[in-house]
């Protein structure tokens, strides 16, 4: 075993360092041992004495033509054999040098290999790099979650302890004052916004939980839970400046829970404002888009023209914890739990550049499906004309 916790197996040359649970990286070795014996001469040993010895097989032709010839026949033969005595050093020569070629070609070839080898191991190495860093960031990023609902499951439960007493006291209040209109009108909203906050606060603990509760709600209506949430954040829009338009398309219930179609439009309008504080001619756009298929999605479009969101985050834009405001109020989580609450309703939500400049969040709702009251052309091929 290694210091980093690996396991290193050396066989027949091979070297294998294997990680748990990653993939197993090789890298072959390439000494060699040194022969023992006659073959321990050195190359160039061998190659003198076989260089010389080469020359001696003219030696009995030389002795030869001394002996029978005489004049200028003698001169030839002596110049015949001292041409032809390094024939076969230069053979010998000619297969040393291919010899030798092959084993460079043999050599270079070798390390190809070895550098395509190190560059796999490189690239592995730097894959396992970012999964364990990845998996260190998911670790972190569940023990932060779960810090986290459990803070808010305890939060939520002295949270609904007052809120129901409020709400309980509004209600006694409204049967008391039947004669005030203008008071019940003002007990009614509050009554109103304090239901929402204890459904809101039972549905989001849901999110964090990553589960679906088990509550029976009716189809909602999108067009109703727009104009809440619009009418919730236009006096917040109205006292920066901030042109609120409203867009409200013909489309059929949804089936998800009004006070989620509501909390999400809101988070969006809320972000968006934040967004375009101290900017001139400054605009939002919550769009309800006509419904012209049956089958199709729901869809909710909340653009406008402030500075759009950074590209370094837009990939990770509905994670936890990602904020591209700098407060300690500004936690990331806003996104990311409108993400979580759609996906339990099988909705959806994601960003798109708007052109001109600014940000356009899109929003998918399902259609609820034959449902009291529903028309019945929703499902046929369109809206009547």
């Amino acid at each position: 075993m290694d210091a980093a916790g690996g396991k290193v197996v050396s066989y027949c040359g091979v070297r294998q360092v294997s990680f748990d649970g990653c993939s197993t990286l090789h890298l072959t070795s390439m000494r060699v041992e040194p022969k023992q014996g006659a073959d321990s001469k050195r190359p160039g040993e061998r190659g003198g004495v076989a260089l010389w010895a080469s020359g001696a097989w003219v030696l009995p032709f030389l002795g030869i033509s001394l002996w029978t010839l005489a004049g200028p026949r003698l001169a030839i033969a002596l110049i015949a054999c001292a041409l032809a005595a390094p024939i076969p050093a230069l053979l010998l020569a000619h297969r040393e040098r291919s010899r030798l070629l092959a084993r460079v070609a043999d050599a270079e070839e070798e390390a190809v290999q070895l550098k395509f080898q190190l560059e796999t191991v490189r690239y592995q190495t730097a894959r396992l790099r970012e999964e364990l860093q990845a998996a260190d960031r998911q670790a972190r990023l569940s023990h932060q979650l779960t810090l986290l609902g459990q803070f808010t499951a305890g939060f939520m439960h002295e949270f609904n302890n007052p809120l129901a007493i409020v709400a309980g006291r509004l209600e006694v209040l409204l049967d008391e004052r039947q004669q005030d209109a203008a008071l019940c009108v003002d007990l009614e909203q509050m009554l109103k916004e304090a239901r929402y906050m204890s459904k809101i606060a039972t549905t989001l603990l849901q999110a964090l939980r990553r589960e679906r509760g088990a509550e029976v709600f009716e189809a909602s209506v999108p067009q109703k839970a727009l104009g809440e949430a619009i009418a919730a954040l236009r006096p917040s829009a109205g006292s920066h400046g901030i042109n609120l338009v409203e867009e409200a398309g013909d489309v059929p219930r949804v089936d998800v829970p009004e006070h989620v179609v509501v909390e999400v439009i809101r988070g969006l309008l809320a972000n968006a404002i934040e967004a375009l504080k101290g900017r001139d001619g400054a605009a939002i756009w919550a769009r309800l888009e006509p419904y012209r298929m049956a089958g199709s999605k729901v869809v909710v479009r909340v653009e406008d023209n402030g500075p759009g969101v950074p590209e370094s985050i837009r990939e990770h834009l509905f994670e936890p914890f990602i904020s591209q405001g700098s407060g300690r109020e500004r936690l990331g989580l806003g996104l990311f739990l409108a993400a979580s609450l759609l996906d339990m309703y099988d909705g959806r939500i994601r960003y798109e550049g708007r052109e001109g400049g600014g940000a356009s969040f899109v929003v998918e709702l399902p259609a609820a499906r034959f449902t009291r009251g529903q028309p019945y052309h929703w499902f046929a091929g369109g809206a009547q004309s």
